[in-house]
């Protein structure tokens, strides 16, 4: 039976575009998704408890699953290059008892709901305090069924399998656009709360069906526990454990300053990361993801430590090329891209000034925010998972000192700005320890950067002489919509332009290496060979 490319293992680069195309189209999903939760509920109260009910069984159970996930790629292709069964097995095992847990903890938050509100949103009072409690205990299965699936996704791309994941996330945001377009009208804020449990269901089934299918899921059982081997795997997912409750406090600092500013603030947090978090969906995310389970395979020998090195340092150099010039872009455009996602309905202008200012302060540490997730995967895949946990607490302390200060003078804005600051720390923290196993940091890479740097000025240039022609520009009518749309992609297409002929004269390796890759793809297509394999 043919098998589709698109469900076998991908390489590298493969798999980056596949998911970054993929994203790509989930992401304008979740648009539409952003626009109707703007539209009918706004920055506000009510999406502030939301956001926080929202935030508590994720980030709770993300404590014990987020090294889960991580640890587990590892262990399972260490294990597969001896026996697939055997590795099989092993998670299996794993999941079996940590599943256990997982279930547990949501029991757990399902009764201390009012507690854990009380705790990371103390200036919640009256009917948004009651909002937020019963909203936590409505999404605890969401939260449940998230963790799972985030398991699920690293077992698949432990096998280089990552289209399942993309593609069942796209459908979950269709799932999420109707239940709000077609329930609003009868169930309010709780259409959000229907379409996130159906999407994280939707996922887990689809998943669950096809790693079955691969031979997980057959030895789910205590009698085949092999517990010396889980206390071995256990002990080195503490410090993730470890980890993951620091970045936990780092978020539950975020909301708490933000509860006790003015209504709406967690709200204007929320919505600014559906706008500057868009190149690390769609760029950052893919790569981070699609290099992982390849660098574990590397750390397995010396012999392939070279290789390492070399593969670590074209993805840093692509992942600073991708992430300037979009930070460029996205700091001056700010309030026309928020106003254009954002501005109609329950979202006036005031809404969309906070959160085009949060937008801007954010976007500084957007760099940093591509490149930790990488040199992190690189300790994780040579089983050092302490070194992370070490940076973050740094980051958390020093991130309450910032948030505490900055945010009595920027408001929600200060928030943000504490986490660029701390972000960049960290980027700083992790370029000098990675350096035990491996140095990415050639003079070549920091030649490389900056001539990035430089290709990306003209962007903020253009972007911002263009902004007396984004003034009263407004996007609450389908016609001034589109007139908005047009003239984002307008100065877009010319700041592309300016980057890409920048990128040339100074002949950036980033550059040649995607125009390359293009011209190989356009004659493999050409002569009907489609993309090798």
């Amino acid at each position: 039976m043919h098998i589709p490319s698109v469900f076998k293992k991908q390489t590298i680069t493969q798999a980056a575009l596949l998911i970054s195309v993929l994203s790509l189209v989930s992401k304008f999903i979740g648009f539409f998704r952003e626009v109707l939760i703007a539209n009918y509920f706004g920055a506000t109260g009510q999406t502030d408890a939301f956001v926080v009910a929202m935030m508590i069984p994720g980030s709770i159970l993300a404590l014990f699953a987020g090294g889960f996930s991580t640890l587990v790629i590892p262990f399972y292709l260490e294990r597969k290059s001896k026996s697939e069964e055997a590795a099989r097995k092993f998670v299996d095992s794993a999941l079996l008892v940590w599943g256990s847990v997982f279930v547990a903890v949501s029991v757990v938050i399902l009764i201390f709901a009012p507690t854990l509100v009380h705790l990371i949103a103390y200036g919640f009072t009256g009917e948004r305090f009651e909002l937020a409690v019963r909203l936590t205990r409505y999404l605890v299965g969401y939260g449940l069924l998230n963790i799972l699936v985030a398991i699920f996704t690293g077992l698949l791309q432990a096998q280089k399998q990552f289209f399942l994941p993309i593609a069942v996330s796209l459908i979950g945001n269709v799932a999420v656009v109707l239940s709000l377009f077609l329930l609003h009208k009868y169930l309010g804020i709780n259409s959000w709360t229907v379409g996130l449990t159906l999407s994280s269901l939707i996922s887990f089934v689809a998943m669950f069906l096809v790693l079955f299918r691969q031979g997980f899921f057959h030895h789910l059982g205590f009698r085949g526990v092999d517990w010396h081997e889980i206390r071995q795997f256990g002990m080195l997912l503490l410090p993730l454990v470890i980890s993951g409750g620091i970045s936990i406090v780092n978020q539950m600092v975020d909301k708490t300053i933000g509860s006790s500013l003015d209504a709406g603030s967690i709200a204007a947090l929320n919505f600014s990361a559906r706008v500057w978090q868009i190149p690390l969906a769609l760029f950052a995310g893919p790569i981070a993801t699609a290099v992982f389970p390849t660098f574990s395979e590397l750390a397995l020998t010396d012999a392939g430590k070279a290789e390492y090195r070399s593969r670590l340092e074209q993805t840093m150099s692509v992942s600073f090329y991708l992430m300037i010039p979009a930070s460029f872009f996205i700091f001056f455009l700010s309030e026309p891209i928020v106003r254009l996602f954002f501005e109609r309905g329950a979202f006036n202008p005031q809404a969309t000034e906070l959160t085009s200012f949060v937008v801007k302060m954010y976007v500084l540490g957007l760099f940093a925010h591509a490149i930790c997730p990488i040199m992190s995967k690189v300790f994780y895949s040579f089983k050092n998972t302490t070194t992370p946990v070490i940076i973050s607490a740094i980051s958390v302390g020093l991130n309450i000192v910032l948030n505490i200060e900055l945010s009595k003078v920027l408001g929600a804005g200060g928030i943000a700005l504490a986490t660029s600051i701390v972000m960049a720390l960290s980027f700083v923290l992790y370029v000098i320890l990675v350096r035990k196993y491996i140095n990415p940091f050639s003079k070549a890479l920091v030649v490389e950067v900056g001539k990035t740097v430089i290709s990306a000025i003209p962007i903020a240039l253009i972007c911002y002489f263009s902004l007396p022609y984004f003034e009263n520009a407004s996007a609450a009518s389908v016609n001034s919509f589109f007139v908005l749309a047009v003239k984002v992609i307008i100065v877009g297409l010319l700041s592309l332009a300016a980057f890409l002929g920048f990128s040339k004269i100074l002949k950036l390796q980033s550059y040649e290496f995607f125009r390359a890759y293009t011209r190989r793809m356009v004659r493999r297509r050409k002569s009907g060979m489609g993309p090798k394999r």
